[in-house]
């Protein structure tokens, strides 16, 4: 009897291309590249397949994606596009996966531009972003990027505002109700200085299962810089470093009464006018640390010790 033979390596080939040999967890679909500074890159039929003749614009690689076989769209390094209106772009297939190639000013760039109600919606499930750099070009973008699905991932991403008075007044915003469920912001790094801004991630649903951990937040956020309204169930806010110079925030992170999870880990430096650094009355806590980063003053163990 024959023995089975299995392997996490298959074989492939594109159109036009040689055989090349894919680990089956990362690449278990299709895979596409998008390379706006390349000449020729054309978002048509036939392209997309090589980085050698890319499509021009991250949104018609997700129209090219199948829902549920994990496609994965790579974003060359230097590759840059803009986002000119409400829903410009949408990420409306099941389980794909974006992931930006390059560090620094080669960092794939998606830039909200034109109007206040540019975004990105997130409109399937199970999608993940991986190292895309977002920038705010226009005044007060209301949302920039708009979670509308279970199970998002953004991780090892960067956000900043382009010039003064160019900026997101909320960076994130989950669902209504249960839509964001399971949502991962993590390893992500930000800077966010105008003062008309109110929130790095806002929570306005009653998702669970939310993860928000090890992202490091500079900026300016009149409400707070992580959490909202929202009664989220069963988050977890980890090991953060967020600093937040407003004097109007009452607090860093900050969740409704009733919302549950535990808040563990995080550093919150802010303003002495802010009442504390961490508000989830109903959440265990344990080792956080708030203080006036304006002075020369330790950070203070939050909750205190009784």
């Amino acid at each position: 009897m024959a023995t089975k033979m299995r392997t996490a390596l298959f074989h492939r080939r594109n159109p036009g291309g040689v055989w090349t040999i894919d680990d089956l967890a990362e690449h278990p679909g299709d895979i596409f590249f998008v390379d706006s500074t390349k000449t020729g890159a054309s978002d048509t039929a036939g392209f997309g397949l090589s980085p050698d003749a890319p499509f021009a614009t991250l949104d018609y690689a997700v129209s090219q994606c199948t829902d549920s076989q994990g496609d994965v769209i790579y974003c060359m390094p230097g590759h840059a596009e803009v986002v000119t209106e409400a829903g410009g772009l949408d990420l409306d297939v099941i389980g794909i996966t974006v992931r930006g190639l390059g560090h620094g000013t080669l960092q794939p760039t998606i830039t909200f531009t034109t109007a206040d109600t540019a975004d990105m919606d997130v409109d399937a499930a199970s999608i993940t972003v991986e190292n895309m750099h977002f920038v705010a070009g226009f005044l007060n973008i209301a949302v920039a990027i708009d979670v509308n699905c279970t199970d998002f991932t953004l991780r090892n991403c960067r956000f900043t505002e382009n010039d003064t008075n160019e900026n997101a007044l909320i960076w994130i915003e989950d669902a209504l109700l249960v839509a964001s469920n399971g949502l991962i912001i993590e390893d992500c790094y930000a800077v966010a200085l105008d003062a008309d801004n109110t929130h790095f991630v806002n929570f306005v649903g009653t998702g669970a299962n939310y993860l928000i951990r090890n992202n490091i937040l500079i900026g300016d956020w009149g409400t707070v810089a992580v959490g909202g309204a929202g009664i989220v169930t069963n988050c977890t806010i980890l090991d953060n470093r967020i600093y937040n110079i407003s004097a109007t925030a009452e607090a860093i992170i900050h969740l409704a009464d009733t919302a549950t999870g535990i808040v563990m880990g995080n550093m919150a430096g802010g303003t002495a006018a802010q009442a504390q650094g961490i508000g989830a009355t109903a959440c265990a806590l344990a080792e956080n640390y708030y203080g006036d980063l304006g002075g020369d003053v330790s950070a203070l163990l939050e909750p205190v010790v009784t």
